[in-house]
């Protein structure tokens, strides 16, 4: 969802009159411009459209699909999706939507609801898992975006930097206290290696909010984000100052990567591109994806990781029940609502996610598959073993609250995050700023209960 979120594969369908013009190879036809996110490391999602764009145009004569990459960081995109959808025509005809987004937009009026298009494509009713469907149902029950993705997160460990340290292989963490001190016999047994490695700061994004502290705050006793049953925002509470405190003792304590490689936009490639196949990464805390860096679809293959690289569940805090914690997010096909042709449009999107495309997609970045057929087809586990770990996490999961304020809550958890990465402030001082930030994040005291 996240993914990563360093490494977050973003897809925008924007035309300058919101795919009114036409191209300059169909005259007096219609066009859709796919703009996307593009990272030389992670070429799937283009390679994904490119199928896309020669299946669709082949079966709609008369519109043309114009892909165009651009560089950037996830939040570089955010910026330039707003900035586009200020107006109906800079406004994105389609755009592929992180979930945790999805409800920021369908309030501002920015997405038109797909029900009457997904209520004709049999794809729907039949590939597409209920849990699945929810990922993008907006507060009025309508569905704004078809998953092509979703995800769990877990720990990942070098099998033989803990043989070294004479950690036990496999690895089954109960609690977060098991988690330190494995990082801390490979900080004393295995001088060089870095013992344990999360994302932790701003440049992060949703990344630090998500495979970081949403890890830690929802595997605490009662922990979480938002409190269903008074329909409010907790500000902040124990749960909140104690997984910021485990963020605190990786960084005080030196077992985490030095503050250059925190800071650092790359920190997902340097863990799995560097520090994994030389041996010098212990642990991380990352995503399903993350075996995709080593496949051979990747830019660089490690054949060997199928041996040497271990997975576990991340523990709650205390082993109290269920015993294991995960969360999930996703990506999904949106459609602006001020596109004119909603019906090409959304042909799009069913062309974008049927089964070829969403295979591709999922063999190529190690997402879990939102579609039945996908998950059932060889190819999707064939060169992945770690792939039923992480899909049967979903028993463990939790999903961040899908409210229009949510970005404006993560931004301010990444706030006290880097504040606590970098020692500015103590786990109880970034807990007491964000609580005196959520209301104005949340539209009022009256939207918060403290704890």
């Amino acid at each position: 969802m996240m993914r990563r979120l360093a490494g977050s594969l973003l897809l925008l369908a924007a035309v300058a009159g919101c795919g009114s013009g036409a191209s300059q190879e169909n005259p007096g036809g219609k066009e859709l411009e796919v703009l996307y996110r593009v990272d030389v490391t992670w070429p799937h999602l283009e390679k994904m459209l490119a199928d896309a764009k020669k299946q669709y145009e082949a079966a709609h004569p008369g519109v043309t699909i114009k892909l165009t990459p651009v560089q950037g960081t996830p939040e570089a995109y955010y910026t330039k999706l707003a900035l586009l959808n200020r107006s109906p025509g800079s406004a994105p005809d389609l755009y592929y939507h992180d979930t945790f987004q999805v409800n920021a937009d369908v309030a501002a009026g920015k997405l038109a609801p797909l029900d009457e298009h997904l209520a004709a494509w049999p794809d729907w009713q039949t590939q597409f898992p209920d849990s699945v469907k929810q990922a993008a149902r907006g507060g009025d029950g309508k569905i704004y975006g078809v998953p092509i993705s979703t995800d769990t997160r877990g720990l990942w460990y070098h099998k033989e930097v803990f043989t070294k340290a004479g950690l036990p292989v496999p690895w089954e963490p109960k609690t977060w206290n098991d988690v330190l001190t494995a990082a801390r016999t490979i900080k004393q047994r295995v001088p060089g290696v870095i013992p344990f490695s999360m994302y932790s700061t701003k440049i992060h994004g949703e990344a630090t909010t998500m495979q970081g502290f949403e890890m830690l705050l929802y595997g605490t006793p009662g922990g979480t984000l938002y409190d269903d049953a008074q329909d409010k925002w907790v500000a902040g509470g124990k749960n909140f100052t104690d997984a910021l405190s485990f963020v605190n003792t990786i960084y005080r304590e030196e077992l985490a990567p030095r503050q250059a490689d925190a800071h650092n936009a790359k920190l997902a490639d340097k863990m799995n591109f560097e520090w994994f196949p030389a041996g010098e990464l212990g642990i991380s805390l990352d995503g399903a994806w993350t075996a995709a860096a080593w496949k051979p679809t990747s830019t660089k293959p490690w054949p060997q990781w199928k041996d040497t690289i271990g997975w576990a569940a991340m523990p709650t805090q205390n082993g109290q029940e269920p015993g294991a914690v995960s969360m999930s997010g996703g990506w999904v096909m949106a459609m602006s609502t001020y596109t004119p042709h909603k019906k090409e449009a959304f042909d799009f999107i069913a062309v974008a996610t049927n089964k070829e495309n969403s295979l591709t997609y999922s063999v190529g970045t190690g997402d879990l598959a939102p579609r039945k057929d996908v998950a059932a087809d060889p190819a999707y586990s064939a060169d992945n073993p770690s792939v039923k770990f992480f899909t049967d996490l979903a028993a463990v999961t939790h999903y961040r609250p899908a409210y229009e304020a949510y970005p404006k809550v993560s931004a301010q958890i990444q706030e006290a995050m880097e504040a606590v990465t970098t020692g500015a402030r103590t786990p109880e001082e970034a807990t007491a700023a964000y609580a005196r930030a959520l209301p104005t994040a949340v539209g009022g005291a009256d939207r918060v209960v403290a704890r």
